[in-house]
C-alpha cells in the first residue's frame, strides 16, 4: 500500500512537471516570437524612414492613381501601350505602370507647377492657360513619341544584325548543334537586342512552351517583317521535317541581299536629301561670296 501511494505521488509529480514544462516552453516560444516580430517591425519602420520621400510618399500615391487610370482607361488603349513597351524592349527597365506614372507626373505636375509659379509671379491668366495646355499635350504625346523612337532604333539594330545572326546560326547547325544550341551560341557570341529575344525564347521553351509558340511570340514582340518571315520558315521546316540548315542558309542569303538593297536605297535618297540644305544654306553663302564684292563695287561706283 505504501509503495502504491509513493508511485502514485511520483507519477503525479512527473505529470505535473511535464505540464509545467510544456506550458512554459510554449509561453517562452510565444514570447521569443513576439520579440522577433517587434524587432522586425522596428527594423521595417526604420528602413522605411530611411528611404527617400519619393519612395515613401510620392510613389504610393502614383501607384494608387495608376491603378485608377488602368481601371478607367479602355483595355484596348492599355494593351496597345503595353505592346509598345514590349516592342521597345522595356527601355530604361521601366514597366507599363512606370510609363503611366511618368505620363501622370508630366500631365499633372507640369501644369500645377506652372500655375503656382505664374500665380506667384503675377503672370497673365490667358498666357498661363495656354502654357498649361501645351504642357498637357506634351504629357500626352511625349511618352508615345519616346517609345516610338526606341522601337525604331531597336528594330533598326535587329534588322541590321539579322544576316550576321543567321550566318552564325547556319554555321552552328551545320557544325552539328541543334537549333536550341545554335540559339545559345548566338546569345553567347552576339550580345544585343536579338540575343535578348532569343534568350527569352529559350527560357520559355525551358518552362514548357513549344518552340513554334515561343518563336511566334518573339515575332509578335519584335514586329519586323524580315524576322517574321524567317521565323515562319523555321516553323514550317520544323513541321515538314525539312533540314533547318538549308533553310537557314537560304534565309541568310535573302536577308543579306535585302540589307544590300536597303543600303543602295539609302544611297540613292542621299542626293535628294542633300538638295534642301544646299539650296537653303550653301548656295546663298556662295552667291554672297561671289556677288557681294561686285555689288559693293557697283554701289561705290554710282555713289561717286
Amino acid at each position: 500500500m505504501y509503495l502504491l501511494l509513493v508511485s502514485v505521488f511520483i507519477s503525479s509529480c512527473l505529470i505535473f512537471y511535464a505540464f509545467l514544462g510544456v506550458y512554459y516552453r510554449n509561453k517562452r516560444a510565444i514570447s521569443i516570437r513576439l520579440d522577433k516580430i517587434s524587432k522586425e517591425d522596428n527594423k521595417s519602420i526604420e528602413s522605411e524612414l530611411n528611404q527617400p520621400l519619393f519612395v515613401r510618399v510620392v510613389r504610393p500615391m502614383l501607384d494608387d492613381i495608376t491603378r485608377v487610370v488602368l481601371k478607367v482607361t479602355p483595355k484596348e488603349i492599355i494593351s496597345v501601350f503595353e505592346r509598345k513597351v514590349i516592342t521597345a524592349g522595356s527601355p530604361f527597365n521601366l514597366t507599363i505602370k512606370d510609363w503611366i506614372n511618368i505620363q501622370i507626373v508630366i500631365i499633372i505636375g507640369l501644369p500645377l507647377t506652372t500655375a503656382a509659379f505664374s500665380m506667384y509671379m503675377g503672370f497673365d491668366a490667358r498666357t498661363v492657360v495656354f502654357i498649361c495646355i501645351i504642357e498637357l499635350c506634351f504629357g500626352l504625346l511625349f511618352p508615345n513619341m519616346l517609345l516610338n523612337r526606341k522601337i525604331r532604333e531597336r528594330q533598326k539594330v535587329i534588322s541590321n544584325s539579322l544576316p550576321d545572326v543567321l550566318d552564325l546560326l547556319t554555321v552552328s547547325v551545320e557544325a552539328g548543334l541543334g537549333f536550341d544550341g545554335a540559339l545559345a551560341k548566338v546569345i553567347d557570341k552576339m550580345p544585343g537586342p536579338i540575343a535578348m529575344e532569343f534568350e527569352d525564347v529559350l527560357n520559355e521553351m525551358k518552362v514548357g512552351k513549344q518552340k513554334r509558340d515561343a518563336l511566334r511570340d518573339m515575332a509578335q514582340r519584335v514586329n519586323i517583317p524580315d524576322l517574321t518571315t524567317f521565323i515562319g520558315s523555321i516553323i514550317q521546316a520544323d513541321q515538314l521535317g525539312v533540314s533547318i540548315g538549308n533553310v537557314l542558309r537560304i534565309q541568310s542569303e535573302q536577308m543579306r541581299e535585302k540589307r544590300r538593297q536597303r543600303a543602295k536605297e539609302k544611297a540613292m535618297k542621299a542626293p535628294v536629301k542633300m538638295l534642301i540644305p544646299m539650296v537653303l544654306f550653301i548656295f546663298p553663302t556662295i552667291f554672297s561670296v561671289l556677288i557681294g564684292p561686285v555689288i559693293i563695287k557697283v554701289i561705290y561706283t554710282f555713289t561717286q
